[in-house]
C-alpha cells in the first residue's frame, strides 16, 4: 500500500502525468495507492480556498457596475456554494486515490495529542497545532493493524513532524512499536516512480499504443462512449455528407470510428505489465441530430481524448481520462479525409446490405399473406350463416398469421440486427419492425373485416333458382305423379345434388336475426 501525505500530492492536477502514474499503479493490480481521509479533505480545501474571496470580489464588481448604469443590470452571479465545490474535488480525488477512512476514535486521540503538543503535533508560539497530522499518523497505524499482511510506503517530506522514517520521536516511537518493519518512508513522488515503475522508451510506447487503439474492441468502446458523452444543447460543429459545415447536438446511433493519430505517449512498466497514457485523435462518422425538425443527417468530426491502457491485458478496454469537444475535420488534411471517406464507404455498404435484407424479409411476409388468402377463399360457402362463420374464421386466421411465428421471426430478426449493428442499421431495423407491426391492421385485414361485415346483407333468395307456378305445383305433388311426361328417374341412382324447395322455405329470412346478440358466431346446432 502506497499512502500519500498532503505535501506529496498537494494541488495535484487530475489530468497531469503524476495522476496518470497513480492510475497506472492502481489499474495494474500490483499496488494499492491511497490517502487518509484527512489528506483528502486537505486536498479539496486547498483547491477551494480562494473561492469565497473571489466570489465576493465579483459580487463587489457587479455592484459597482450597477452604481454607474442608468438601467437595471441583467447580469447576475449564482450564490456562493462552498460545499458544492468541496464535493466536486472530493469526488475527483476519490477517483484517483483509494481513501482510508478516519475513525471517530482516531479523531478524538488526534485532538487530545494536539492539546498536549506531542508529536506529530507541536507547539507554535503560544498555541498547539498539528491535529490533522496526528489524524493522518493514527490512520496509517490503524490501517496496518487492520491489515496484517500489508506493507505501507508512506510518502511525505514532512520529516520535522513525522521523523526521518528510521527513528521516531516520543511518543511516536511507542505508537509504531511492533510495526517498524512494515512501514517505509519515501520523501517525494519521484521516489514512488523510481521504486515502482520503469519508463518505456517513447518510440516503443507509440508503436504499441497505435496497434492497440486500432483494434476492433477499442474502436467499439470509443464509438459507445461517443454516444454516452457527446451531447450538448448548444451543439457541435461537424462536416456534413457534402463536406459542408453543419451543426449537430448528439448521435442518433453509435458512429463508425477509426484512429487518426496517437501523440504524447508515455509508458511505465509496473509489475511486469506496461501501462500507457496517450492522446488519441479519432475520426467519427454517423447519423446525428440537431434537435430541430431537419431530421437525422450524416456527420463527420474529430474527437480527441486521453486514455490509459495496457497492451498486456487485451481483454480490458482503455480508460478514458479526459475528452475534448469534437471538431469538424480539416478538409485540407489528406490523411484525415482519406479515413473519413473510408468510413463513409463502410456506412454505405452496411446500409445497402441492411436494405436488401429488409426487402427480402418483407417480401417473404407478403407472399405468406397471399398464400393464406388464396388458401382460405375456396372454402367459402354461399349460405349466409356459413359465409359469416367462414369470414370470421378467415379474419382470425389472418390475424393469427401476422402475429404468429412469421411475425415473431421478423421481430426477432429486427432485434438481432439492432444488437449486431448499433449504427445506421439500428434505425432501419426499428423501421422494419414498425412496418411489420402495422400488418396486424393492414389493408388485407381491413378488407377481410369489411367483407365479413357485409355478408349478412347478402340476399340469398335472389341467388336461388326462381320457380314459376307450374313448378311450384309440381313440387307440391307426390313425386310419382309430378310430371307424367318426364322420363323415369331413379333416386337411388341420382349422384347429383338437388335443391329441395322445402329446404328454402325452412331457411331463416335474415342471417343477421340468427346471430348471437353479443356478436359471437352461432354454434353448429343453431346453424343446422
Amino acid at each position: 500500500m502506497i499512502i500519500f501525505d498532503t505535501n506529496a500530492v498537494n494541488l495535484l492536477p487530475p489530468q497531469g502525468p503524476r495522476a496518470d502514474i497513480i492510475r497506472k499503479l492502481r489499474q495494474s493490480g500490483h499496488h494499492r495507492v491511497a490517502v487518509p481521509w484527512m489528506v483528502l479533505e486537505e486536498m479539496a480545501a486547498h483547491q477551494a480556498v480562494f473561492y469565497p474571496e473571489k466570489h465576493r470580489a465579483v459580487m463587489n464588481s457587479l455592484q459597482k457596475l450597477r452604481d454607474v448604469l442608468p438601467w437595471e443590470l441583467e447580469s447576475s452571479l449564482e450564490p456562493l456554494d462552498l460545499e458544492r465545490l468541496l464535493g466536486h474535488w472530493r469526488s475527483v480525488y476519490s477517483e484517483i486515490f483509494e481513501v482510508i477512512e478516519t475513525s471517530g476514535e482516531v479523531a478524538l486521540k488526534a485532538l487530545a495529542r494536539e492539546a498536549s503538543a506531542l508529536r506529530p503535533a507541536k507547539r507554535a508560539k503560544e498555541r498547539s497545532e498539528g491535529a490533522r497530522d496526528v489524524a493522518i499518523w493514527f490512520s496509517i497505524l490503524e490501517f496496518l493493524r487492520a491489515n496484517p499482511d500489508e506493507h505501507v510506503f508512506f510518502v511525505t517530506n514532512n520529516t520535522a513532524d513525522f521523523g526521518d522514517g528510521i527513528s521516531y520521536p516520543y511518543p511516536m516511537d511507542e505508537d509504531v512499536r511492533g510495526l517498524e518493519d512494515r512501514i517505509t518512508r519515501l520523501t517525494d513522488f519521484a521516489g514512488v516512480v523510481s521504486r515502482f515503475t520503469k519508463e518505456v522508451p517513447g518510440t516503443e510506447a507509440e508503436a504499441a499504443a497505435a496497434e492497440l487503439l486500432r483494434s476492433v474492441g477499442v474502436r467499439e468502446r470509443v464509438s459507445q462512449s461517443a454516444v454516452e458523452v457527446l451531447s450538448s444543447p448548444t451543439g457541435f460543429a461537424g462536416l456534413g455528407a457534402a463536406d459542408a459545415m453543419e451543426e449537430w447536438c448528439e448521435w442518433l446511433a453509435s458512429p463508425e470510428v477509426d484512429l487518426l493519430s496517437v501523440t504524447e505517449v508515455t509508458g511505465h512498466e509496473i509489475g511486469g505489465d506496461v501501462w500507457y497514457t496517450a492522446n488519441a485523435r479519432w475520426v467519427l462518422y454517423g447519423l446525428a441530430v440537431n434537435g430541430d425538425e431537419a431530421g437525422a443527417r450524416y456527420i463527420g468530426c474529430i474527437w480527441q481524448m486521453k486514455v490509459l491502457f495496457s497492451t498486456a491485458r487485451g481483454e480490458e478496454t482503455p480508460t478514458l481520462l479526459a475528452t475534448t469537444e469534437p471538431l469538424p475535420p480539416n478538409t485540407g488534411d489528406e490523411p484525415c479525409m482519406t479515413i473519413l471517406r473510408g468510413l463513409k464507404q463502410r456506412v454505405a455498404g452496411m446500409t445497402a446490405s441492411a436494405k436488401t435484407d429488409l426487402l427480402a424479409a418483407y417480401s417473404l411476409v407478403e407472399r405468406m399473406v397471399a398464400d393464406q388468402i388464396s388458401a382460405a377463399m375456396p372454402k367459402l360457402d354461399l349460405a349466409a350463416r356459413q359465409n359469416q362463420i367462414a369470414a370470421q374464421h378467415f379474419a382470425q386466421q389472418y390475424a393469427d398469421m401476422v402475429n404468429g411465428p412469421y411475425q415473431r421471426a421478423i421481430q426477432a430478426w429486427a432485434a438481432q440486427q439492432a444488437q449486431l449493428v448499433d449504427g445506421p442499421l439500428q434505425r432501419a431495423a426499428r423501421q422494419m419492425a414498425a412496418r411489420h407491426a402495422q400488418l396486424a391492421d393492414g389493408p388485407a385485414q381491413r378488407l377481410a373485416r369489411q367483407w365479413a361485415a357485409s355478408l349478412p346483407k347478402l340476399d340469398i333468395a335472389a341467388m336461388l333458382p326462381q320457380m314459376n307456378a307450374a313448378q311450384r305445383l309440381a313440387a307440391s305433388l307426390p313425386h310419382n305423379i309430378a310430371d307424367p311426361g318426364a322420363p323415369w328417374h331413379d333416386e337411388d341412382q341420382d349422384n347429383g345434388e338437388r335443391l329441395e324447395f322445402s329446404d328454402v322455405e325452412e331457411a331463416p329470412a335474415s342471417n343477421a336475426d340468427a346471430a348471437d346478440p353479443d356478436g359471437d358466431p352461432p354454434s353448429d346446432s343453431q346453424s343446422e
